[in-house]
C-alpha cells in the first residue's frame, strides 16, 4: 500500500490493488481508515484509492465547497494516472461522488446512506441553524452522533471508525455553509440540476428504507440499483463489511461491461 499526500492538492490518500480503479470518500468527521475492512476483504481485486476529503485526517485545508472537493479529488487521479474510476462516497462524500461523475469520466457511482433528495436534511439544518452556529453545538452535535447508529457496528471495526471521529465546529460548519446560506427549495433545484448529468450506472444502498422522494429522484437516473439492507443504519457498509465488499465486487464488474 502506498501512502502519500498529494503536493498540490493537499489531499491524503492510499493507494493500492490493481485492475478497475475505485475511489473510496469518506464524509464528514471521519476519515479514510473507515474504509480499511472494506478494502482489506477486496484483496487487491480492484486499484483502491481512499483519500482523506480537506480539513480531514491527514489532508490539509480548510472546508470547501463539495465541487470544488470534487475538482481537487479529480486533479489527485490525473497525477495519480487514475481514469475513470468508481466513486464511492458514504454520506456527505456521496454528494462528492455524484458530483464528480456529473463532471469527469466515471465508470460509476455508489451512494452508500446517501440519496440525492437533501430537501428534508436541509430544512432540518436551518430550523436549528441558530443553535448550530451558537454555543449550543456541543449540545446539539450528540443527537446527531447518536443518529448515526455507530453502535450498530460490530467490533474491531467501531473502534476503528471511533478513532477517526473528529468533530470541529469550524470543519462542520464550514461543509454545511452552502446548506445552511441556500433555501432549501433552491439546493434541492441545484443538486437535481447536477444529477442529470450523470449517465453512469449507480448503486445506492441504504440501511433503512427509501423514502419515496428519495426513489422518485432516482427513477430519473438511466442506469441506477437501489438496495435496502434495514435495520443496518447509517454506517450500513460497515455492519457488515464483507457483504457490502461482496456487492460492491458485483457492482465494480457490471460496470465494466456496461464501459
Amino acid at each position: 500500500m502506498a501512502t502519500a499526500t498529494d503536493r498540490k492538492t493537499g489531499l491524503a490518500y492510499d493507494l493500492e490493488g490493481t485492475g478497475t480503479p475505485v475511489v473510496f470518500l469518506r464524509g464528514l468527521t471521519f476519515d479514510r481508515r473507515t474504509w480499511r475492512p472494506i478494502i482489506e476483504e477486496l484483496d487487491g481485486s480492484v486499484t483502491s484509492v481512499a483519500i482523506d476529503l480537506p480539513a480531514h485526517g491527514r489532508s490539509g485545508g480548510e472546508p470547501t465547497r463539495l465541487e470544488d472537493v470534487a475538482e481537487r479529488i479529480h486533479l489527485l487521479l490525473e497525477s495519480l494516472g487514475v481514469e475513470r474510476p468508481v466513486v464511492v462516497g458514504h454520506s456527505m462524500a456521496a454528494a462528492v461522488a455524484g458530483l464528480y461523475a456529473s463532471a469527469h469520466p466515471a465508470r460509476g457511482i455508489v451512494w452508500v446512506d446517501q440519496a440525492t433528495e437533501v430537501l428534508p436534511f436541509a430544512q432540518m439544518l436551518h430550523s436549528i441553524a441558530p443553535m448550530l452556529r451558537g454555543p449550543a453545538f456541543t449540545q446539539v452535535w450528540p443527537n446527531i452522533d447518536k443518529s448515526l447508529g455507530l453502535d450498530r457496528i460490530p467490533e474491531p471495526t467501531r473502534t476503528l471508525v471511533l478513532d477517526t471521529h473528529k468533530v470541529e465546529k469550524d470543519v462542520v460548519l464550514g461543509y454545511w455553509n452552502q446548506v445552511l446560506i441556500t433555501d432549501p427549495a433552491e439546493l434541492q433545484a441545484w443538486i437535481d440540476a447536477k444529477t442529470a448529468g450523470i449517465r453512469v450506472p449507480c448503486l445506492a444502498v441504504f440501511g433503512r428504507p427509501v423514502t419515496d422522494g428519495e426513489r422518485e429522484r432516482f427513477d430519473r437516473l438511466p442506469d441506477v440499483q437501489v438496495e435496502e439492507w434495514p435495520g443496518d443504519g447509517h454506517f450500513v457498509h460497515l455492519v457488515d463489511f464483507r457483504r457490502f465488499a461482496t456487492r460492491l465486487d458485483a457492482f465494480v464488474r457490471y460496470c465494466e461491461q456496461a464501459a
